[in-house]
């Protein structure tokens, strides 16, 4: 251990100074720091400008003209553009072209995995074109038919013709004519007889020559009568044969009819299923395949082989680069104030000092006859025609389009600056001399640059802007 007195020597050592002592140190400093520098100068003045009060612009009220115009940007876009989709989903077997391909009308574009779908229609077009000919051969037999039948026919309206004209009844008229006679005859007979009975002087030679005269003439009645009996049955079954023959002529008539009415419908059935078939699978091979609808350029592909592909999801915009037109999208103020047909200028972006000529061609519903309103996927864009040729524009320049609305010749105006409104109140500050006064004014057109004055203020006055 250290003595006792050495821990107190330490311990006074390194006592802390007071705070008295600081103070009166930090005094000392100041004085001497104070009493070494230098005498200053006297601060210069700070100088104050006057401040200037800026002039009011004025205006005057001028007679001139006054146009209204709207101005918008569009993009160089091809008029006929289409996206072209599958009708049905799967799995995209092959593309035929890439983007920036120039194709024609017709041209296969891409195509769907369809299995064995060409082999199913190959088939069905066989089994079409088989009922087809059974079709036709059975027409062809049909057209022979009927000609035959034809002819049947008329040979068996001949035979009628025939048996009516040779009807008998000039035998049965003969007949009973003979048979009267014969009737006749046996009566004058017997009335000869009669009265050589009655003459008893007479010789019996003459009776007996009457009696064989009356027995001579019954003979005659009854081979008249037989002949009469067998001309009336000759001319009753020539009745039948008649008969018969009309009999025949209206079964050649039904048959004749009967082929008249075509052949078996259960043919022509056939033949329309199968084509029905055909064009079934027709339309599914037709909806696997994509094909170019017109002569154009491929403008962008979303799809590549193997990749799944959607019904109706656009994989190929086609567009035709040789018709060109601008396409902007206006809010509705803007096309509240268009018309289809109005003449436009087009000033590209890219040649700003070759401007040209255009109209407006389509305005989307209801402010033309663009696309419907509320229909999905309808054109809601505003379409400019270029009436000059583009020589200068491709595909995706921008142009800026101006459309002259109203030009006022010869009437009074302002720029829209000197304009002022408060509360609704539209009106102007006339100088006149050292005094100003509100004027009320009623505005007509109004132009970028200028305002028509429609009453209110007269050419010559002086109007001080705000």
């Amino acid at each position: 251990m250290k003595p006792r007195d050495t821990q107190h020597a330490t311990r006074r050592r390194y006592q802390p100074v007071r705070w008295p002592d600081l103070r009166a140190l930090g005094l000392l400093l100041l004085f001497l720091i104070v009493g070494c520098r230098p005498t200053a100068e006297a601060p210069t003045p700070t100088f104050i400008p006057t401040p200037i009060v800026p002039e009011q612009p004025t205006y005057v009220v001028q007679r001139g003209t006054v146009v209204r115009r709207l101005q918008f940007t569009g993009r160089v876009a091809p008029v006929r553009e289409e996206k072209l989709f599958f009708r049905t989903g799967g799995y995209l077997q092959a593309l035929h072209v890439q983007k920036g391909d120039s194709v024609q009308a017709g041209d296969l574009l891409a195509e769907l995995e369809t299995g064995d779908l060409e082999k199913q229609l190959a088939q069905a077009r066989l089994d079409l074109e088989a009922a087809q000919l059974a079709l036709e051969s059975a027409r062809q037999d049909n057209a022979r038919q009927v000609a035959e039948a034809e002819i049947a026919l008329r040979i068996a309206e001949l035979r009628l013709a025939q048996m009516q004209a040779d009807l008998p009844t000039a035998q049965v008229t003969t007949a009973k004519v003979a048979l009267e006679r014969a009737e006749t005859a046996l009566a004058d007979a017997q009335d000869a007889y009669r009265r050589a009975l009655d003459r008893p002087w007479e010789p019996e030679q003459v009776r007996e020559a009457a009696a064989r005269a009356v027995h001579e003439a019954e003979l005659n009645l009854e081979i008249a009568q037989a002949q009469y009996q067998q001309a009336q049955q000759t001319l009753q079954k020539h009745r039948y044969a008649v008969q018969i023959q009309e009999q025949e002529v209206a079964l050649a008539r039904l048959r004749l009819e009967s082929l008249q009415a075509g052949v078996d419908p259960q043919l022509s059935k056939a033949v329309e299923q199968a084509r029905l078939k055909v064009e079934r699978l027709e339309a599914q091979l037709a909806d696997a395949r994509l094909v170019a609808p017109f002569d154009g350029q491929v403008m962008a592909i979303a799809v590549a082989p193997g990749q799944t592909v959607e019904a109706f999801k656009p994989v190929i915009i086609l567009a035709d680069p040789t018709a060109l037109e601008v396409v902007a999208d206006l809010s509705a103020d803007q096309m509240s104030d268009l018309k289809e047909g109005m003449p436009v200028t087009i000033t590209p972006t890219n040649a700003p000092g070759q401007p040209l000529t255009g109209s407006i061609r389509s305005l989307p519903y209801p402010y033309g006859g663009g696309g419907g309103e509320g229909l999905t996927g309808a054109d809601t864009a505003t379409r400019i025609a270029l009436t000059t040729p583009p020589t200068e524009l491709q595909l995706g320049d921008l142009a800026r389009v101006t459309v002259l609305l109203e030009r006022r010749e010869n009437v009074l105006w302002l720029p829209p600056a000197a304009i002022r409104t408060y509360q609704g109140r539209t009106f102007v500050v006339v100088k006149e001399g050292n005094l100003q006064r509100r004027v009320d004014v009623r505005l007509g057109i109004e132009g970028e640059d200028r305002v028509e004055i429609v009453s209110g203020l007269q050419e010559g006055q002086i109007v001080v802007g705000p």
